[in-house]
């Protein structure tokens, strides 16, 4: 640290002025750490600098620069760009396309902020305490609030993004006044100057509490389903439009020897018997047209093992709510094998005695 410097004058003035570290940054209504870094060499920005200098009753020129580029400003004239009409416009058109935009997002809960990592200032938007339920004006402010597990998870990924100059996007959770724990969706990118360092932290947050609940209720009823879908006693499937197996029970997986697997990599036409496969394809195209709502039929299975097994079906398709077009189908299948042997049997032996009693009369 030379004498011509920043970081000397500054620790010579509080020195001299007995303050410390912390009574300069409640003044400027920053942190310890950021003034800390100014003492050891470490940027300012100009707003601070302002701040800074008019706190210490000194000239901001001399205190940045030191006594040559003060001298050197006190002997400029200041020029005045002319406010000409294409200036005029362009500010106009700037100033009024950035309001429509602070409304835009501050209408839809979008909270803007910055965090200049070189003075460890952070700026938020008006609406932050409105989303994260209370104000912001320094980094501790925003820390003390969020839920303990999130906070070292999320500070990781602070130090990776300004490490590696990236961006990144976060869910967190943070507790209002009430107690209330809401969820925030953060995403940001950090800024670097021409040496490739990164100096700034730019991100938007909006409060992402009702995504997260219909997340947690889809969640929680796909669970439910699963359970039902694989402790029902019958074999049931989903059953692509091109008739692959999209999913399957496990009652089912036994019924044709088949693992879930496996099936996932076949067709129902593949394994239904070609004699019966065509009724199978017409009443199929009846469902998806909506000439039938449910269909029932017994057709023959190939197993893995080769042998034929009798099943009854139950079809029906699942469409999409929104136009009504079929989406998927669900079957239910029976094992008939052996009630349509007795059957079998049954028709044979009636047809035994009707012979007998023809005879019998002759």
């Amino acid at each position: 640290m030379t004498e011509n410097s920043f970081a000397f004058r500054l620790k010579e003035l509080l020195e001299h002025q007995k303050l410390t570290l912390q009574a300069v940054a409640t003044v400027l209504g920053i942190s310890r750490t950021a003034v800390h870094k100014w003492t050891r060499g470490g940027e300012i920005d100009y707003d601070n600098l302002r701040k800074l200098a008019t706190f210490l009753k000194v000239n901001w020129i001399w205190l940045r620069y030191g006594d040559e580029a003060l001298q050197d400003a006190q002997h400029v004239e200041v020029q005045d760009l002319p406010m000409t009409d294409v200036r005029r416009k362009y500010t106009a058109q700037i100033m009024e396309s950035e309001a429509r935009m602070k409304l835009a997002q501050e209408s839809a809960g979008i909270v803007n902020w910055e965090w200049n990592l070189i003075t460890d200032e952070v700026s938020y938007s008006a609406n932050v305490e409105a989303v994260y339920g209370w104000p912001v004006r320094r980094n501790e402010d925003f820390w003390v609030h969020l839920h303990p597990d999130d906070v070292a998870a999320l500070q990781a990924i602070y130090r990776e993004c300004v490490a590696e100059g990236k961006g990144y996007e976060f869910d967190f959770r943070i507790f209002h006044p009430n107690g209330e724990q809401r969820w925030i969706t953060s995403r940001a990118t950090s800024l670097q100057d021409s040496s490739g360092r990164s100096v700034k932290m730019v991100g938007v947050s909006l409060d992402s509490t009702e995504r997260k609940r219909v997340e947690e209720e889809l969640r929680q009823s796909e669970e439910r389903f699963r359970a039902i879908f694989e402790l029902a006693g019958g074999a049931l499937a989903y059953i692509g439009l091109d008739g692959k197996w999209q999913r399957v029970n496990q009652p089912l997986c036994e019924l044709l020897g088949y693992s879930a697997e496996e099936l996932a990599d076949l067709t129902f036409q593949e394994l239904t018997h070609p004699d019966d496969l065509p009724a199978n394809l017409a009443q199929v195209q009846r469902l998806l047209d909506g000439q039938e709502t449910v269909s029932t039929m017994e057709k023959r299975f190939r197993r893995k093992d080769g042998s034929d097994l009798w099943v009854k079906v139950r079809t029906s398709v699942q469409r999409n709510p929104r136009d009504g077009s079929p989406e998927h189908m669900i079957s239910v299948y029976d094992d008939i094998t052996a009630l349509r042997a007795e059957r079998q049997a049954l028709e044979a032996r009636i047809a035994e005695l009707e012979q007998q009693l023809v005879a019998a009369k002759a």
